[in-house]
């Protein structure tokens, strides 16, 4: 199979659906497939064939959506590189991933120290006959990049055969469908964007992207104008639509699916989604290297808010101890999962390719806890328990109880070095009300006190504007780390 294959089928069955909405400028899917293969003669014009990594390093626009599918026909592999990244960091993963070309802006000053393809409006033209499509299910079709320890990303090469099991896991476990409108509101550069972008494709629905501003009360009004269905924001664009909404009813209420992914959600956050946007809301547990982990369901929001769902379609989750060894519910341990989606090809910050576990099980570095329903709780990172006096504590139940004082925006703990306990505790505060500031850690160690040993609470605390987050929205507590440091 190549999924490429699968848009030409879309084509030739319905050749005039809407594939891609831009501010009402439609493409159908018969646009859509002229297009990909332009590209796509483009490409092997230019001598990309089976097994090349090609970069894209373009804004978020129908042509480098549709350039995924072009690469894929290639049978060439897709490396993604952030437009916002300076050249130096655009060159650097280019060099580490080996990018045979990359399709760059004309504007791009990056593109002199690339192997620059530059994408204009000529590329809409065929530059030949459109080749063969390679049909070899374990060809990859993009390096699904994450954020590395070094700061240069790492990631997994994802086969047509695994990108295809994660749409089906979006079709079959969350309701995705050819009748969505799924709107494009992150980056095509981070792995949600991309992937649920690329699914809506394959299913047949019709994906809504704008070239204006997606600040929130745009977004609410795009929504509606736009007859969105569906869409996927981070936890801080949900915040901040909560914050801008004041109107009556529901904010979004014809949204099928609205899936979050990325960083926890307060269980008071979840409460105010389900009363003020939409009803519909989906928590989504997932990684780069194997996609979907679970999916917590829209019935499932407030009774079970402090996990993040139960297992998604065909996904296997176990939680284990250092051995391997499989814990009983209840218990904390490193988790792991194996399913039809995971990548069995791993590769590190300088490109360098190793396989994966034998088993096909992966780690993704979380600690968790099984309930006994099934659904799986995180208590915390493998590598961020903080070890305070040889007792093991974990951020996120912390987080959690913090999280519900009504004066804390948003938090987040974090180990410091201590000279007598080895880590001490301490938390990162956003708060509501800066006025607050100065009280706030008394408060909030009493709050703690009643639900968390002693042992537990913070003992040190930095309040900031805003917490430090990456693309994807997860805060960066190395950078945490580093600004209470620098804090008097």
């Amino acid at each position: 199979m190549n999924l490429a294959t699968i848009i030409a089928a879309h084509a030739n069955s319905r050749p005039n659906h809407p594939a891609i909405d831009v501010d009402g400028d439609v493409l159908t899917y018969g646009d859509a497939q002229r297009r990909i293969e332009a590209f796509a003669t483009r490409l092997a014009a230019a001598g990309i064939g089976i097994g090349d990594h090609v970069g894209l390093c373009l804004r978020d626009t129908p042509d480098h959506l549709l350039m995924h599918y072009a690469v894929a026909a290639r049978g060439a592999t897709i490396v993604p590189i952030d437009v916002r990244w300076t050249a130096a960091e655009k060159a650097a993963v280019a060099t580490a991933f080996t990018c045979k070309r990359v399709v760059i802006e004309a504007d791009d000053a990056a593109r002199t120290q690339l192997p620059a393809l530059v994408l204009d409006a000529t590329w809409h033209a065929p530059a030949g006959e459109m080749p063969d499509v390679p049909s070899d299910r374990d060809l990859a079709i993009v390096l699904s990049l994450s954020s590395g320890t070094t700061g240069r990303p790492t990631g997994a090469l994802v086969t047509h055969g695994q990108l295809y099991e994660r749409f089906i896991s979006q079709w079959v476990g969350m309701g995705f469908n050819a009748s969505d409108r799924y709107l494009l509101a992150t980056p095509l550069y981070f792995g949600g964007g991309r992937s649920f972008a690329m699914s809506t494709l394959a299913a047949g629905g019709t994906v809504v992207m704008t070239q204006g501003s997606l600040a929130p009360q745009a977004l609410i009004e795009l929504v509606k104008v736009r007859a969105v269905t569906a869409a996927f924001l981070v936890p801080t664009q949900i915040g901040r639509l909560l914050e801008t909404w004041s109107g009556e009813g529901l904010a979004f209420p014809c949204m099928q699916r609205l899936v979050t992914s990325g960083s926890a959600m307060r269980a008071a956050d979840r409460a105010r989604v389900l009363q003020r946007l939409t009803p519909n809301l989906l928590d989504y547990y997932a990684t780069s290297e194997g996609g979907g982990i679970a999916v917590l369901m829209p019935s499932e929001q407030e009774a079970h808010a402090d996990t993040v769902g139960r297992p998604a379609f065909r996904v296997e989750v176990q939680v284990v101890d250092a051995d391997g060894n499989p814990l009983p519910s209840g218990q904390v341990g490193t988790l792991r999962y194996r399913g039809p989606g995971v990548s069995t090809r791993l590769v590190d910050g300088e490109g360098r390719v190793t396989a994966a576990s034998g088993s096909g099980w992966f780690a993704p570095g979380d600690l968790a806890v099984i309930t006994p329903s099934g659904h799986v709780r995180l208590v915390g990172r493998t590598k961020d328990v903080i070890i305070r006096g040889g007792v093991n504590v974990y951020p996120a139940e912390i987080e959690a109880v913090i999280a519900r004082h009504p004066h804390v925006r948003e938090v987040s703990v974090f180990p410091v070095p201590d000279n007598d306990l080895g880590e001490v505790i301490a938390a990162a505060l956003v708060v509501k009300e800066p006025s607050m500031a100065a009280a706030i850690e008394g408060e909030v160690i009493a709050f703690a006190r009643g639900e968390l040993a002693s042992y537990k609470l913070p003992q040190k605390f930095v309040t900031l504007d805003a917490l430090p987050r990456n693309a994807g929205g997860k805060v960066v507590k190395t950078a945490l780390a580093a600004l209470f440091k620098a804090a008097p």
